[in-house]
């Protein structure tokens, strides 16, 4: 798309599941971007809405995989990963089918990463579009840092108006995959995502294995990314599958930093401290969704997995 060396090209890899108009929304502000990425490619884990047939129609230009059955989004976005490396591209900007660019989100992030050469990992504020109602874009993601426990993460802001007075450039312990822009270099160095998340932490274990490797991880926060979470992981409306799903992967997440007893007790704590805030916040069948995924985690239940394409 852009006429640049290719040891200087610009990636953008788009998870795709079921992504309805909200896949199209997302390539548009993509396309729209100044300048644009030199490749785009949408990585689909067998959704049969239409929402790629519909996509690819409108964006000829868009390189389209389709995995023949739900993968996950950690696997998905490494065969598009894989790719966009294959091509020799500097950067790589992970981002969700219902998440959306300024025009001017993708190049400040990669202005960043150039000014950091160390920088493994960049991310951006991130805002939940204006409701019907009214109320003004609240923060998902303005820069996340650990807590005493890896993910009981601190996140200035979140779930408030966004005030400009919060915009700022630092370093961050975690970037999230939503919008995720990743040095092609420090991947060959650290690898892709862990497949064995098949969705949630895959992220925060990727951030973890950078820092590790001497990779910084950077967030700036006066560069806006848009994210339309409609089944918030939070609300009422989360799918029971969706908790045991994050569950499972952050019993992943631990057992692979210390030893079993340890990583289950730390489990253990993460998951009845998210029940009770949920249950606190008001979501009781939210929090009845994580003590349920307890349970089947202890128990030994197969985890569960999103519901079959109709």
């Amino acid at each position: 798309m852009c006429p640049e060396s290719p040891h200087n090209q610009v990636a953008v890899v788009i998870p795709a599941y079921q992504g309805g108009e909200q896949l199209v929304e997302c390539l548009a502000t993509v396309e729209a971007s100044e300048p644009p990425p030199d490749w785009v490619c949408v990585v689909d884990n067998a959704s049969r809405d239409g929402s790629i047939e519909r996509a690819s129609q409108s964006f000829p230009r868009v390189e389209f995989a389709r995995n023949a059955s739900n993968l996950g989004f950690g696997a998905a976005c490494n065969r598009g990963l894989e790719q966009a490396l294959a091509r020799d591209a500097a950067f790589v900007l992970l981002l969700n089918q219902d998440a959306f660019l300024e025009p001017t989100t993708l190049e400040s992030m990669v202005a960043l990463a150039r000014q950091q050469p160390r920088a493994g990992a960049i991310g951006c504020l991130t805002l939940a579009p204006p409701t019907a109602s009214g109320a003004p874009p609240r923060v998902l993601y303005n820069g996340a840092w650990k807590r005493w426990l890896a993910l009981w993460q601190r996140i200035p802001g979140i779930g408030r108006e966004h005030s400009p007075a919060d915009q700022h450039i630092r370093q961050v312990d975690f970037v999230w995959g939503h919008a995720m822009l990743l040095r092609s270099s420090a991947l060959r160095e650290v690898g892709l995502f862990d497949p064995r998340f098949f969705m949630y932490m895959e992220d925060l274990d990727l951030c973890d294995r950078l820092q590790r490797a001497g990779w910084q991880i950077w967030c700036d926060s006066g560069v806006v990314c848009w994210h339309a979470i409609e089944d918030s992981a939070r609300g009422e409306n989360s799918d029971d599958w969706r908790w045991q799903m994050k569950l499972e992967s952050i019993r992943v997440y631990y057992r692979k930093r210390h030893s079993r007893w340890l990583a289950d007790l730390l489990w253990l704590m993460t998951a009845l401290r998210e029940g009770v805030s949920l249950l606190a916040d008001g979501h009781w069948r939210a929090s009845g969704h994580v003590l349920l995924g307890i349970g089947r985690c202890v128990w030994g239940t197969p985890p569960a997995r999103p519901p079959a394409p109709a």
